[in-house]
């Protein structure tokens, strides 16, 4: 979304960006208005230790409702008086507040598993190998929760905004023609998907390449690495997946690079064939590896596919196993190893499927030269234009 907001205010829009508190600072160092909402994120993905769990899904059940109430109370004031708002993610109000006063509404969605399909199962479902009936059936059941809960707190709001009452929260989020802003490359939209999307591709956002002597000395001083690093997993997880990590790349003779936080908590000296690197934007760092083991999150996944490397995804948490699953039938990378199931064992077999298959390393070079990153912007920015000039 701050690829979208760049993209838009150098068209000489005027965008302000909302989203989530921690984010704050991020937008100061692009020089961009960012409105904080809501609850911290991050903060919260790390409370949570086993992600597919009852506790767990009651306490993301919790966090959605105090996030609709926040929206609810906040983004009228927000939004008031704008041509177009732009929602994603969480923002299960949007749809409600923009359509009581009257402004052109459009979501953008990072993954095709968000459109309801018998093509593959409601987000919270590891296993992505159902038949079309059982996928079709969980997204009916997450209908049903949806409708006991969230969608009865909406309604109730929408009431005191004097709109009628919804049947079918989703879809009133996702509303008619959609972007959806993935590569095809990698998933594409299901022939079911009721609210026809707009397959756009996926919106990079392109920062300038860091001045870091110590990692280029490292690049050079021997072959491409294999990088690793799980985005939304809870610190202390990735931490526990170091030593495994750095004695999987030495199986291989391979040196690796692994985000530094994780260096907190680890028994892992330094050594020659392990670099623990600070922020450094993934666009720039990517096409360097020789492997690319991450979470498996949709932006982390649309880089590494545009950086032509073959990837093991290691998911944890809702669409991660989609993109696991794709990304592996779709050639470019090893099967996918879910998060409960990583061992010394699976994670070599991984990686020995990345190194030993050639067509895996020309595929993922093949696609990446495929991907037109600047068209995708573009074509986003112009159907939002298109939908900013249209009467309510």
């Amino acid at each position: 979304m701050f690829a979208l907001a760049l993209g838009l205010r150098k068209k000489g829009h005027e965008v302000l960006l909302v989203g989530p508190p921690e984010r704050i600072q991020w937008a100061k160092e692009l020089g961009f208005p960012y409105q904080g909402l809501g609850c911290d994120v991050t903060e919260f993905l790390n409370s949570i230790d086993n992600p597919i769990s009852i506790s767990s899904a009651v306490k993301f059940v919790n966090y959605v409702r105090n996030e609709i109430h926040t929206q609810f109370e906040m983004l009228p004031d927000i939004i008031k008086g704008v041509d177009l708002a732009v929602g994603s993610s969480l923002m299960f109000s949007l749809s409600s507040i923009t359509e009581a006063l009257h402004i052109q509404y459009r979501y953008v969605a990072f993954t095709p598993q968000l459109f309801p399909s018998s093509f593959h199962p409601f987000p919270a479902i590891k296993t992505q190998t159902l038949p079309g009936w059982c996928n079709r059936l969980t997204w009916q059941l997450a209908a049903l929760g949806d409708r006991l809960n969230t969608e009865r707190l909406v309604n109730q709001y929408r009431n005191q905004l004097k709109i009628a009452p919804l049947s079918n929260l989703w879809r009133h989020v996702l509303g008619q023609n959609p972007i959806a802003a993935c590569d095809f490359q990698i998933a594409e939209i299901p022939p079911d998907v009721i609210q026809r999307p707009i397959h756009t591709g996926y919106m990079h956002l392109h920062m300038p390449k860091p001045d870091y002597p110590e990692l280029e000395d490292f690049l050079i001083s021997g072959s491409p690495p294999i990088y690793a690093g799980f985005g939304s997993m809870p610190p202390r997880d990735q931490a526990r997946h170091v030593p495994l990590l750095v004695n999987a790349a030495r199986q291989f003779e391979k040196r690796i690079i692994i985000p530094e936080f994780s260096t907190k908590s680890i028994d892992i000296p330094y050594s020659k064939d392990v670099f623990f690197i600070r922020n450094y934007p993934h666009e720039h760092l990517f096409p360097r590896m020789a492997v690319i083991i991450h979470h498996g999150g949709a932006g982390t996944t649309a880089t590494a596919t545009r950086s032509g490397r073959p990837q093991v995804i290691v998911p944890h948490i809702l669409d991660q196993y989609y993109h696991g699953h794709k990304i592996f039938t779709s050639g470019l990378g090893a099967k996918p190893v879910w998060r409960s199931r990583i061992s010394p064992k699976t994670l070599t077999k991984a990686l020995n499927f990345c190194f030993s298959n050639p067509d895996i390393q020309m595929r993922a070079k093949a696609v990446a030269r495929s991907i037109q990153t600047d068209q995708s912007m573009e074509k986003t920015i112009q159907i939002i234009e298109q939908t900013a000039s249209e009467q309510v």
